[in-house]
């Protein structure tokens, strides 16, 4: 009963276990093949054994023992007729992983209703590991029937300054629908192609690319911007009137208080700060049109009731700030008016819609 348990733990066909052992904190199950010699994949003649020995990889998990692994020997094989060389492999078992594909979609599998950190917590793996994991496997837990009202698009990385990739999202449920390489227009598009038809209404940043990817595929679609990406270019502009204003000097503990005191919502600052406040916009105009333009965009973004008064009173206020800024003719003041400006179909959903890229707010 004991042997039938592991069998069906372990849950790989055609594999003999040998024993169980323990290292340190690691449980490892020792398995091996029936004796055999693997042809060569390019004549299919008969090989030679040059050198052996054996790898590991993780397999499972349980709530006691945490993740235990696999133990299988790998050879490295030459065929006497054509002098090929070649290592040897399991199905279901990739040679340069460190895990089976069964625990990889597993751990796939436990990412969705969670976030993919808290999995990487619970399992003592890196988040990139998990990250990429999921995001490989993602597409087969997609469901026929795709028919999500509000989607996420935004991009990620499978290898920071080497491989991206676009996924798109149900701003509801997160249920990821579709995943494609790359970062550009023609991968926008692709992964709005299952979608086009029934969405109404698509999250995503300020990149260019993004707004003409959402045109093409969802002409009809209600383009929303990213929350946060729009509170970027104010801290983004804040910060560079910090610099040119010559607040903060140097010191890094001076620069963080004088960021924390421009960046943070008033009511959550004390009477104290929010008098140096107060005097550091005298002192500045420019500090002063982009301190107060940022406290009416967040004014707008709390209006979340569609009543009429109420989104014409947000956009007046909204519609004010931004033609402050165009007064001045610093290159961060344009950046925030251009920007706005070019996506004025977008800002005006923000007091409607509060979601955001990689979830719903």
């Amino acid at each position: 009963m004991y042997a039938q348990f592991i069998k069906e733990l372990i849950d790989l066909p055609d594999v003999l276990i040998q024993k169980v052992r323990k290292e340190e904190e690691r449980w490892i199950f020792e398995l091996s093949l029936p004796e055999q010699c693997p042809l060569c994949p390019v004549c299919l003649k008969r090989t030679i054994k040059m050198t052996g020995k054996k790898k590991q990889w993780m397999h499972g998990y349980a709530q006691r023992i945490g993740i235990f692994r696999v133990e299988l020997p790998v050879e490295r094989r030459r065929c006497g007729t054509c002098g090929m060389t070649f290592s040897t492999s399991y199905p279901g078992i990739s040679p340069r992983s460190v895990a089976t594909d069964a625990f990889q979609q597993w751990v796939a599998q436990s990412c969705i209703g969670t976030s993919i950190q808290a999995v990487a917590r619970m399992l003592k793996l890196p988040y990139t590991t998990v990250e990429r994991w999921f995001y490989t496997h993602a597409p087969s837990f997609l469901s026929n029937d795709i028919q999500p009202k509000a989607v996420c698009v935004d991009e990620f990385a499978f290898r920071k300054g080497h491989d991206y990739g676009v996924a798109i999202m149900d701003a509801e449920t997160g249920e990821v629908y579709a995943v494609e390489a790359g970062k550009n227009e023609e991968a926008i598009g692709r992964v709005l192609a299952p979608v086009s038809d029934s969405v109404q209404y698509v999250v995503s940043d300020l990149a260019p690319a993004m707004k003409k990817a959402i045109q093409g595929a969802c002409p009809e679609a209600k383009h929303v911007v990213d929350y946060f990406h729009v509170i970027q270019l104010f801290t983004e502009a804040l910060d560079r009137c910090r610099k040119s204003f010559g607040k903060g000097n140097k010191k890094h503990g001076h620069v963080r208080y004088v960021c924390r005191l421009l960046t943070q919502r008033p009511e959550k600052l004390t009477e104290e700060e929010r008098q140096t406040v107060r005097e550091w916009q005298k002192e500045s105009d420019s500090l002063q049109a982009v301190y107060q333009s940022l406290q009416h965009f967040r004014y707008v973004s709390k209006s979340q009731k569609p009543k009429r008064a109420t989104s014409e009173t947000s956009f007046e206020r909204l519609g004010s700030s931004v033609f402050v800024l165009s007064l001045f003719c610093c290159s961060r003041h344009r950046k925030i008016t251009r920007q706005t400006n070019r996506r004025n179909h977008i800002v005006h959903f923000i007091p409607l819609f509060k979601w955001e890229n990689g979830g719903n707010k």
